[in-house]
């Protein structure tokens, strides 16, 4: 596999002021409490206390609610690739943040970007693989932003070229002495090596870029005054802030054009969120849960912000530019207890969309039938994503 290369992008250039390019995936781990959704809907909705983070950014998502997944338990990591109604491997194919990478991830010294807290693997997924996650924030930053001696990156990729021009033909030289079983085979080997050539290709693109310097961000405060004491904890918790500091790299991967696509899973278990995700029946259980979901939204505001303060040079803004899908593993309720299926919510924010709504839906769609519009819109010509039924008017 072709080692990530760290020489790092300028401040992207040329890209239409509207036109959707970026995407950001996110799950917000454990759950979200599907019982403090708004109850109105439409334009002049009423937001919750669970989405009140948001409120300064209503303009800019549309709320999808009353979503179904599939999968049990098993399936918290398979938010954007849900094919089936099982977490059996066999039946995955590319998550949303893969196909959306085939389409516009070429462009970027970075692909795909996939960030994870807890050391998984099962987010994102390439042709039925699951792709190796970063778990560690010095390790993002040094895959973004960290420096390298250009010169032996070049005898590298140099090396690499000359590898696969081997391989290649070797493969070449057998196309016409195997089974049509085998040339099925090499049909796929193929495609992987066109793969490989592009990451060289993009890899020496971007080795010739100037490198920027840029420090690693500052530990996030969240102004906690007024907090309960549960909220307080969560947001002085060391994981929560580390997932800040992530949303801070990503954004910065963002705004110097080292990436333009993003899955990220959030841990889930700081202070204790899952254990009480079990006491949702409590009453002091279900305050707990509301309370955690908005710290959730604290940083997803935080997040968002960042992109809609960021012009870019044809007069958009990034937030303008991205894309960003954001839902949860679960819906934590009275009803089904910390690990249910109904209820989902999906938080459509930027890329263009006509916002400022509160889509709910009638319980039969799957969150695929937000996702296949949202690819759509960024270019991807596919009629149908992962269990689709249907595609959403977003």
């Amino acid at each position: 596999m072709l080692p990530a290369l760290e020489s790092f992008g300028q401040e992207a250039t040329g890209d239409d002021a509207v036109k959707a390019n970026r995407l950001f995936c996110m799950n917000v781990g454990n759950g979200m409490c599907s019982d403090n959704y708004p109850t109105s809907t439409g334009k002049d909705y009423q937001s919750s206390s669970t989405f009140q983070p948001l409120e300064k950014l209503k303009k800019d998502f549309t709320l999808c609610t009353n979503l179904r997944k599939t999968g049990g338990h098993g399936g918290t990591m398979l938010a954007f690739a849900e094919y089936a109604a099982s977490e059996n491997p066999e039946h995955i194919l590319d998550s949303v943040d893969e196909v959306a990478a085939a389409r516009i991830g070429n462009d970027t010294r970075i692909r795909n970007l996939v960030v994870e807290q807890k050391n998984s693997v099962g987010i994102s997924w390439k042709g039925g693989l699951a792709i190796s996650p970063i778990s560690n924030s010095q390790a993002l930053f040094q895959t973004i932003f960290g420096k390298v001696d250009k010169n032996k990156r070049a005898e590298l990729l140099a090396l690499k070229k000359s590898v696969l021009d081997g391989t290649r033909e070797e493969a070449k030289r057998l196309t016409n002495r195997v089974s049509k079983q085998d040339q099925v085979k090499l049909d796929e080997y193929f495609s992987s090596l066109r793969e490989s050539e592009k990451s060289i290709q993009r890899a020496e693109r971007w080795l010739s870029k100037k490198q920027v310097e840029v420090p690693f961000p500052e530990n996030v405060k969240f102004d906690t005054q007024g907090s309960s004491d549960y909220l307080q904890k969560i947001l002085t918790d060391k994981y929560f802030n580390e997932r800040s500091t992530f949303l801070d790299l990503i954004f910065l991967a963002y705004k110097y054009d080292v990436t333009r696509v993003v899955n990220l899973y959030g841990e889930w278990n700081w202070t204790g969120h899952h254990t009480d995700s079990h006491q949702i029946q409590k009453k002091d259980g279900h305050i707990k849960n509301i309370e955690a979901d908005q710290a959730y939204m604290m940083q997803t505001a935080r997040f968002l912000d960042k992109l809609k303060s960021t012009k870019t040079e044809t007069g958009g803004t990034l937030l303008d530019q991205t894309v960003c899908l954001i839902t949860s593993s679960f819906s934590i309720s009275k009803e089904e207890g910390p690990h249910g299926n109904k209820n989902i919510s999906v938080i459509v924010a930027g890329g263009g969309f006509d916002h400022n709504k509160h889509i709910k839906f009638d319980g039969a769609d799957n969150r695929s039938n937000i996702y296949l519009p949202a690819l759509q819109h960024l270019g991807c010509e596919i009629d149908s994503f992962g269990n689709s039924t249907a595609c959403a008017k977003l």
